[in-house]
């Protein structure tokens, strides 16, 4: 069952069992450190979402989003319990407080958490479809970092081409594109490599078999539905969630 409170511009959701003062905790150490944070919105979202798999080590997600100088800021962590999740979410944005308050690329290792196991096979339980923005790699690195994501799905301005940015080693990032394996032409600011091996052409269910032979977070792949770049990724629950551009 989900759950929608507000307190002012505080605006929380609840899914499965969260206790009163689990959203009260939350809430306090997500306002409390947004207000050392310069330029911040005062209207947060905040997401708590329990699993029913309670006995797993990471059952307690949060999700805070807000805006810092008219740019979409995301926050996620897990934990066991809420407030343990609470307090990993304040301490992964206050390592970024410095970057975020300049609206710099922020150049740090995202740390992994394990997925859940599952009863059964892994499955895409989440679909989302969506415009991928044109744009250069370093704006879609930055893009990543300020809403905490692993992978980035965007359009190469340079190219043309559907494309992907995401983490490698402690401060670098990969550049992978639908066909082009050469550097980006133009000047980059952030530590890249660029992808050399062809992406796969994969229907979505070859990408869930060749994601779950490996303990990769995602797949980057050609769609053999769309011919489009598309992203597999695993989810906090131990299921796939498929990140794909919108096709009319």
């Amino acid at each position: 069952m989900r759950r929608r409170r507000s307190d002012g511009q505080i605006a929380t959701q609840t899914a499965g069992e969260v206790l009163d003062d689990a959203r009260e905790f939350v809430r306090d150490q997500v306002e409390s450190l947004l207000a050392r944070l310069p330029g911040a919105s005062p209207a947060v979202r905040i997401k708590l979402t329990r699993s029913a798999r309670s006995a797993s080590p990471w059952s307690a997600l949060v999700q805070a989003n807000f805006e810092l100088r008219g740019q979409p800021v995301r926050g996620q962590a897990a934990g066991a319990f809420f407030h343990e999740a609470a307090q990993s979410l304040r301490r992964s944005l206050a390592q970024r407080l410095p970057a975020l308050a300049g609206l710099e690329v922020w150049r740090n290792e995202r740390p992994r958490v394990p997925v859940a196991e599952v009863d059964g096979r892994r499955q895409i339980v989440r679909r989302k479809y969506c415009t991928p923005v044109r744009c250069t790699p370093d704006q879609a690195a930055r893009t990543m970092d300020l809403m905490d994501y692993d992978i980035h799905l965007f359009v190469d301005a340079e190219t043309g081409e559907d494309s992907a940015i995401y983490r490698i080693g402690p401060t670098g990032y990969r550049l992978a594109r639908l066909v082009s394996t050469a550097p980006p032409a133009g000047r980059v600011s952030v530590p890249l490599t660029v992808n050399v091996h062809e992406v796969p052409l994969l229907t979505p269910e070859e990408a869930v078999g060749r994601l779950d032979a490996t303990e990769l977070p995602f797949r980057f792949f050609r769609s053999a539905e769309t011919n489009r770049g598309s992203v597999l990724y695993r989810r906090y629950d131990g299921h796939y969630g498929l990140i794909a551009p919108a096709v009319p």
